[in-house]
């Protein structure tokens, strides 16, 4: 292309004229029609052009044609097959001539540009308007580069959302990966994030590592050994120096993007790391990553919560199962009239321990917590769930969420998870620590009285903080045999008995008993366990 002195020094006038327009639209916040309606403006009074028109993204990123002066029907009609054309292009229509040529963003296509000469106002070489043209696109590239941007980002932040809702976060993690990709042809790039063991309360360390856009090692199927001994050998990998982490992986142009709880929480949950080809990221990859980052912490901080909830009142494995199943609130912690087991366990003459033994709230606190949790680790492998803790004393369900155990099994369990809390609960008085309870003159006192019941309840996840519970009389009724238990004994109802002795070599219980119960007309009808089988 060869322009002479005078088309140079119009070409130049023209950049500037129309630099300082955009600038006034910049700094107006005028809307994409307007901004290209005084671009045609001041285009047909320098250059006497009769249209032009841009196909292109609006604002909401819907594909439109802007359309201006004389802008043919056929061209409108043409406009889309001018989608591939990657130069300039010159044709006529009728009595026009058009110059054309593709919208190049960040080595993208988004579209087309172009302006319409009548044949006759034409006085300058094809080369001229073609230069033109090319000077408006470049000058409209920072909006067209917005919209671009714009429409990237949203959709990869809608295709993250929907990858990262997969209930399996490795499933997750490929699908979001490869979304990634598709904007981003990164080389390389390892995911590292916290996985928090709720059981054994400890921060396991998962990885995946992908090969452009394939995953070729991950910490479950295919460990990258590598990497597995940095992490034994660091105190705290999420910490790790990104030098190290290049030279051990054999890593060259990287970006570190962090993963943290909060705003306001810096505890890092993982890292990615990104390897590029040698001409580096450029500031909208690295806006992506950032975007990919920030979609990846937030699914792992929703996740972490989600688990801490539910550990509130199921075991690890109850919770696993929970959320990989889609919707399991309605499926499974949905209030519903079902026939549960019950357990009330109270710690016996816990009052005077706390006043003459325990006495400082630390020790108190201490305490139950401990207790608490052996009691827990000892009984939810038998299918308990935590319904609360009510200072000393702790209600159990067995049957929720699943109910998938019959009224047998369901009774067996909550014969044994009782004789477990007793046996806990006398080692845990008589441990190292609580030697001063052990030695108090009351210390017969002491102990824990249990209430065992199997009835129906309406359970599940209820009230104003959506806890799981179960109400009914039945449940009352567990409070109140609690209430009469001795130390170390355990007391169940006739419904209990009754299906804990209808199998041969099960149970063994005292005679009836029976006692008035508040807001109960017949007396209440109970057992003592005296010996079975700690299965």
């Amino acid at each position: 292309m060869t322009l002479n002195l005078e088309q140079l020094q119009k070409i130049w006038n023209l950049h500037k004229e129309l630099d300082n327009i955009l600038e006034s639209y910049q700094f107006s916040h005028k809307d994409i029609k307007s901004a290209l309606n005084e671009v045609y403006d001041f285009l047909k009074k320098e250059i006497n052009i009769s249209a032009f028109f841009v196909e292109t993204k609006n604002e909401k990123l819907i594909n439109t044609l802007y359309n201006y002066g004389n802008c043919t029907e056929e061209i409108k009609l043409r406009a889309p097959l001018l989608d591939d054309v990657d130069h300039i292009v010159c044709f006529s229509i009728a009595d026009m001539v058009w110059f054309a040529q593709p919208i190049d963003v960040d080595s993208h296509i988004i579209g087309t540009i172009a302006i319409g000469l009548k044949k006759y106002d034409i006085t300058q070489e094809s080369d001229y308007y073609s230069e033109a043209l090319n000077t408006v696109s470049e000058l409209l590239d920072s909006f067209f580069y917005g919209i671009h941007s714009s429409s990237i980002k949203h959709s990869l932040i809608m295709g993250l959302q929907d990858a990262l809702a997969d209930l399996d976060i490795n499933s997750s993690l490929k699908r979001a990966a490869m979304l990634l990709y598709r904007s981003i042809k990164f080389e390389h790039m390892l995911v590292v994030y916290i996985d928090r063991d709720l059981i054994a309360d400890s921060r396991n360390i998962k990885y995946i590592y992908f090969d452009h856009n394939k995953q070729i090692n991950d910490n479950n199927e295919k460990p990258l050994p590598i990497l597995d001994n940095i992490i034994r050998s660091q105190k705290n990998f999420l910490a790790i120096n990104p030098e190290e982490l290049k030279k051990s992986l054999s890593l060259k142009n990287v970006n570190m993007s962090y993963l943290t709880k909060g705003i306001y929480e810096e505890d890092s949950i993982g890292f990615i790391c990104v390897e590029s080809n040698t001409e580096g990221l450029s500031i909208l990859a690295q806006e992506l990553i950032q975007i990919f980052t920030e979609e990846l912490r937030q699914r792992l901080v929703d996740l972490n919560r989600e688990k801490n909830i539910l550990r509130k009142y199921f075991p690890n494995m109850v919770i696993t199962k929970l959320i990989t199943t889609p919707n399991y609130e309605q499926r499974y912690l949905k209030a519903k009239d079902a026939e549960i087991g019950i357990i009330f366990a109270d710690i016996s003459g816990f009052t005077k321990m706390s006043e003459q033994i325990l006495k400082t709230p630390e020790r108190i606190t201490n305490f139950i917590n401990k207790w608490a949790k052996g009691v827990v680790s000892r009984i939810f492998p038998l299918g308990a769930t935590l319904d609360k803790v009510i200072g000393d004393c702790a209600m159990f369900l067995f049957g929720p969420p699943f109910y998938i155990n019959d009224k047998e099994t369901v009774v067996k369990h909550m014969l044994q998870a009782s004789q477990q809390i007793v046996k806990f609960t006398k080692s845990y008085l008589e441990s190292k620590p609580n030697q001063d309870i052990k030695n108090h003159p009351d210390y017969k006192d002491f102990g824990v009285s249990i209430g065992v019941n199997f009835c129906h309840c309406t359970v599940g996840l209820i009230g104003p903080n959506h806890d799981l519970t179960a109400f009914s009389s039945g449940v009352n009724i567990t409070a109140r045999l609690q209430g009469i238990a001795k130390p170390n004994e355990i007391l169940v109802t006739e419904r209990v008995k009754e299906i804990a002795t209808s199998t041969p070599n099960s149970w063994e219980f005292s005679e009836i008993k029976s006692t008035k119960v508040k807001n109960v007309s017949e007396p209440l009808g109970y057992y003592t366990l005296i010996s079975g089988r700690q299965e």
